[in-house]
């Protein structure tokens, strides 16, 4: 059994103001740093035997403040890409283009200049095979998009129907050992979900 820890990044300054990331290099507030570290006892509680991170600037703060400053760094693990729009705030946006806005909410569309969602599970699932083949148990920070797109794969829940995974927080996968099925149907649990250490 191949246990996956995955953790989200800690908060930033846009997360705290509503704004669309993506794959924006936006860095820890100092709320994040806290947060990350707070999680890290819990983390390092779970043995890691290996760590591999986004290589997006928050994701590699949070995996340092984890204590694993030596990730392996897997561009795979990247936010969804979001364009034009990374930067915007929701409600901006649904001001000034709610038709469009409500479509990309509902999965029907993409940003302009934006990452299809058919192309972020693809990456998502070659990083994820990747990262089942290091040694168990696997730290895998990265970013809430992809926390739910890895359920999905692993799992087979809709990540729409997911309340999003809070900053720093904790989600805990067992996968079988050899298992190369990443629809959903083969075998893996769900075991934690969206843990966070006392604020």
């Amino acid at each position: 059994m191949t246990r996956l820890l995955l953790v989200r990044h800690g908060e930033t300054a846009w997360n705290a103001e509503g704004r669309l990331q993506g794959q924006a290099q936006v860095e820890l507030s100092d709320r994040g740093l806290e947060q990350a570290r707070a999680l890290a006892p819990l983390v390092r509680s779970l043995g890691p035997a290996s760590a591999v991170s986004s290589d997006l600037r928050r994701a590699v703060q949070t995996v340092e403040a984890l204590g694993f400053p030596d990730a392996r760094l897997d561009p795979g693990l990247r936010e969804l890409g979001l364009g034009q729009w990374e930067g915007r705030t929701s409600a901006e946006l649904q001001a000034s283009e709610p038709e469009a806005y409500a479509a990309w909410r509902g999965g029907r569309s993409v940003p302009p200049g934006g990452e299809s969602g058919e192309a972020l599970v693809a990456r998502v699932q070659a990083a994820l095979e990747d990262a089942l083949r290091s040694p168990s148990p696997v730290l895998v920070v990265t970013h809430g998009g992809i926390v739910a797109a890895a359920i999905e794969l692993l799992v087979g829940l809709d990540k729409r129907k997911l309340v999003p995974v809070g900053p720093a927080s904790l989600t805990v996968l067992d996968v079988p050992d050899g298992e190369t099925r990443l629809d959903g149907l083969g075998g893996a649990k769900l075991h934690s979900y969206n843990v966070t250490a006392p604020r």
